[in-house]
């Protein structure tokens, strides 16, 4: 689904070497997408994985990997892959799904609202 299908491990080293730049990521547990997020304004890509990377150390969220690509319009790129998970599997992401642990939390991971067919 994402145009970079180069896998990082979650953990804080991948991270770093993420590009300080507004995008679009998704978590991966092993080889299934869990959440597709976009950068908040302001907010760059080390930023709202470096969150994300807080709940799952704190057992709030499971992800081993996670894919990234650099977008100027983060929420609407977000929402289209949002829609293209749906209309391939029929559901979205776990934590992209109401009332999980990700749209639970106020954190840099912007969720994206969409409307589903």
């Amino acid at each position: 689904m994402f145009v970079t299908s180069l896998k990082w491990k979650f953990d804080a080293e991948s991270i770093r070497g993420t590009p300080r730049t507004q995008g679009v990521f998704g978590l991966w547990d092993d080889d299934r997408i869990v959440y597709i997020g976009a950068t908040a304004r302001s907010v760059f890509l080390p930023d709202a994985l470096g969150e994300l990377l807080g709940l799952k150390r704190r057992g709030i969220i499971q992800a081993t990997h996670f894919t990234w690509e650099i977008t100027i319009t983060p929420r609407s790129w977000a929402g289209e892959l949002l829609r293209l998970h749906f209309n391939k599997h029929g559901a979205l992401p776990l934590y992209n799904q109401p009332a999980n642990a990700l749209r639970l939390q106020d954190d840099a991971a912007t969720p994206v609202n969409v409307r589903l067919p």
